[in-house]
């Protein structure tokens, strides 16, 4: 048997534990409401990834070669590099991925890596699926998946039949954004936008979701002892504040009003961006494209 030249996604699904925690209540007994949430979240996983049929959510057959494999926190993702245009699709996946865990409060960390890797329904192994390891344990850090420069030249290097290399570079991109340390992740932010529903409508309510769950971290982590947490909100905070500043730019809000939309024109007027210290909220609902049960 020799390794096969894959891509491979190491994703984290963080505070596992204290999830699990609050399925047992103080007595010792089952939580049924959170064991359900817990069930939930694994079926809106493993939905992303039906590999028995065709997707439901990308008009696209499967990928050949791909293969997922889910394990208590832990899911890993892995394809051949040659597949075509697939960097794309599980970039996007994973992008589903970040979007349906919110929609519970539930964050991801991870990374992409090429390399050396096995993967069999009965066993994964291979340097590539260290470096993925080591890069979500040690170069993540924050609420992302990152990836590198490589992967996304991988993704050009093996477009869609339809597409030039420039092309599939240009959608792989649009997916991303470069962090201040130069790695590249899948922005769940304002580029989730274009993958509700109705983006147009849905997205106030993934902005007030996404902006609870950060409150939220922000106050709960407020604590010295809790420093390494508070970390990874502000991180949030920080692109949070920055989608809300392009969202409530002047020239938009203009537009909705131009539209007769004057309850999205409203929204984006009262629109704040998250101070460290102010407590919550507005609170709606919405759900990332495919998300629906």
């Amino acid at each position: 048997m020799k390794y096969q030249q894959r891509i491979v996604a190491f994703i984290d699904i963080l505070g596992f534990k204290g999830i699990l925690d609050d399925t047992v209540n103080k007595n010792g007994d089952d939580d049924e409401k959170k064991i359900n949430e817990v069930v939930e979240a694994y079926e809106a996983i493993r939905d992303i990834w039906d590999l028995d049929k065709k997707s439901e959510l990308l008009d696209t057959t499967s990928s050949q070669s791909k293969k997922v494999t889910i394990f208590s926190d832990s899911i890993v993702i892995s394809f051949q590099i040659d597949e075509p245009s697939e960097v794309f699709y599980t970039l996007l996946e994973l992008k589903w991925l970040i979007m349906r865990m919110l929609w519970h409060g539930i964050l991801c960390r991870g990374a992409v890596a090429i390399g050396k890797f096995i993967h069999k329904d009965e066993y994964l192994f291979g340097p590539a699926l260290v470096e993925a390891y080591l890069l979500e344990s040690k170069a993540a850090l924050y609420p992302r998946i990152i990836l590198d420069r490589s992967v996304i030249d991988a993704g050009s290097k093996n477009s869609a039949v339809h597409h030039t290399s420039k092309m599939e570079r240009e959608y792989v991109e649009s997916l991303l954004e470069q962090d201040s340390d130069g790695m590249y992740y899948i922005d769940y932010f304002f580029k989730a936008q274009s993958e509700l529903d109705d983006p147009e409508y849905d997205f106030p309510a993934y902005i007030n979701n996404l902006g609870n769950i950060i409150r939220k971290g922000l106050m709960a982590s407020s604590h010295p002892s809790k420093a390494d947490l508070r970390i990874k909100y502000s991180w949030m905070r920080e692109r949070y504040n920055r989608m809300v500043t392009i969202v409530t730019k002047k020239d938009n809000i203009e537009y909705f009003k131009q539209q007769g939309e004057l309850e999205l024109a409203e929204f984006y007027s009262e629109l704040k961006q998250i101070s460290p210290n102010k407590n919550i909220t507005r609170r709606s609902s919405g759900r990332a494209k495919g998300a629906r049960r």
